[in-house]
């Protein structure tokens, strides 16, 4: 995944307005610090006015060397606000998209370990009490993997929207084009896991297989998936399960789609 790093360099002048003096400064000051990988000292001189969208954009990508990939990506959204449209805002929406795919990412790491240690607690012995600290720690576990994977699913989709910004801005951007492709991707492989999970599921009612119409429903949802159109997949989910009971099996499969449209519309 490409970072793209741009740390713009104007010259101090003295003329201009206190702020727009202060947004020169620190484009100025925080470039050689930032060049230097004294990230830190860059922060700090880009705090300082970061009501300046490039000022902020490079406060974005000093945040983002120091993995702080919340903070930066609060910094590239000041620059987006508050610069025009063109390819300013298309450089920060690409960084976002970035920003968004590394949260993805140590989400899954996080979801993974979480998974692992799942797979370690046995509730068994006598003793009572260590019982109910297992329960505890087991659900605990549970609730954590479960945000996770809300969280993976969401910051695909933010992601995935964030290069849709940067292209519309900047069509020529390629890097943004290839990693727009990446994110949706990973959204449609997730989606089509919780449907394989779900129908491998141990503890589903093994009596109550899918219907043939139900099968075609599922075979047209996976088609939209596949185009990436997840809302559209949702609402043939949705419209089936009324017509067709057997479809409840797949509910797992269905709430993965729900939340990644939900999560596209909050956008």
């Amino acid at each position: 995944m490409k970072h793209v790093a741009y740390i713009a360099l104007i010259a101090l002048t003295a003329c201009g307005t206190p702020a727009e003096r202060a947004a020169e400064r620190a484009l100025r000051e925080g470039a050689k610090t930032y060049r230097a990988q004294q990230y830190d000292q860059a922060a700090s001189i880009y705090a300082l006015a970061s009501f300046d969208p490039r000022v902020a954009y490079n406060l974005g990508n000093t945040l983002y060397r120091r993995a702080q990939w919340d903070t930066a990506m609060a910094a590239y959204g000041q620059a987006i606000a508050s610069a025009p449209v063109g390819p300013g805002q298309a450089r920060a929406f690409h960084n976002l998209g970035n920003g968004w795919m590394h949260l993805a990412a140590q989400a899954d790491t996080l979801a993974q370990q979480a998974g692992e240690q799942l797979s370690t607690i046995r509730i068994e012995g006598e003793d009572i009490g260590r019982k109910v600290h297992q329960f505890v720690v087991r659900d605990s576990l549970r609730t954590a993997q479960r945000d996770l994977e809300h969280l993976i699913d969401s910051a695909l989709v933010q992601g995935a929207e964030a290069y849709k910004n940067a292209l519309r801005r900047s069509p020529e951007d390629e890097d943004a084009r290839h990693n727009l492709a990446l994110a949706q991707g990973m959204i449609a492989a997730r989606v089509k896991e919780a449907a394989e999970a779900n129908a491998k599921d141990p503890n589903k009612d093994k009596d109550k297989g899918l219907s043939e119409r139900a099968k075609l429903i599922m075979q047209k949802a996976d088609e939209l998936v596949e185009q990436h159109l997840f809302k559209d997949a949702l609402k043939v989910m949705t419209d089936g399960l009324k017509a067709d009971p057997t479809l409840k099996q797949q509910q797992e499969y269905m709430h993965k789609l729900d939340v990644v449209t939900k999560a596209a519309e909050a956008k």
